[in-house]
This record gives C-alpha cells, sequence and structure tokens, in this order.
C-alpha cells in the first residue's frame, strides 16, 4: 500500500494479474484433479491446512504424506503467492474482496474455491 499513485496503480494492476492468475488456476486444478491429490480434500469438506500439534499450525498441507506431490505444492505456493500479490495491493480488505470475485467467477466451484482460496491465503498478511 502506497501514497504514490504511479506506485498505486502497479501494485492494482498486479493484483488484478494475480486474481487473473489464481482463477485460472483454480479452474485448471478443478479439471484436472487427480484421485488422492491433496486438493480433493477439500471437495469432501477437509481442511487444506494441517495440525503439528494442538494449538499450533502449519500453514499448508503436509507434501510428505503418499497423497501429496509435487504438482500440489507449485499449485499452493502459486495460489499462495497470488494471495501475497494481492495483499500488498491493497491489505486484509483487498484478500477478501479478491476471494469473493474469485469465488463468484465458477458459482459451480465457489463452495470447493472459497475452502481452498481461505486454506491457502489463511496466513497472508497476518504472520510477523
Amino acid at each position: 500500500m502506497t501514497d504514490d499513485p504511479e506506485a498505486a496503480a502497479v501494485l492494482h494492476q498486479r493484483a488484478t494479474l494475480a486474481e487473473d492468475a489464481a482463477d485460472a488456476l483454480l479452474e485448471a486444478i478443478a479439471e484436472n484433479e487427480a484421485a488422492g491429490s491433496i486438493f480433493s480434500a477439500v471437495s469432501d469438506g477437509g481442511n487444506l491446512t494441517t495440525w503439528r500439534e494442538p494449538g499450533r499450525t502449519r500453514f499448508g498441507p503436509d507434501f510428505s504424506c503418499p497423497v501429496g506431490n509435487s504438482i500440489d505444492a507449485d499449485h499452493w505456493a502459486d495460489l499462495h503467492r497470488f494471495g501475497e500479490d494481492i495483499y500488498e495491493a491493497g491489505g486484509l480488505d483487498a484478500l477478501d474482496e479478491a476471494i469473493m470475485h474469485i469465488v463468484q467467477l465458477a458459482p459451480a466451484q465457489a463452495d470447493w474455491r472459497a475452502k481452498v482460496l481461505e486454506s491457502v491465503w489463511f496466513d497472508v498478511g497476518r504472520t510477523a
């Protein structure tokens, strides 16, 4: 976030590109979902955030387990980076608005998309 209009315009453009990229990536994940993928858990009401011990969060899924793979890890990292770009442009409000916008782009996948984005972007802008 900045007071410089030119820098703000660049950040806004970057956030718009990140939203578009997140939409395209979610569409690709949904279309090419392999059985057992970490993102499948969301379809079954699962949660992408995994836990180390009670009260302590490890952000993101555990890709060391047999159902995870490098494609899942790459998708996770890409989506997380898009969230960081959106946050940098407008803070938590922009991130919340982006989730709503991206979810609305594919109404048939709305619940799944919301769960994925909220899980992947859980820590964006909220960690020290």
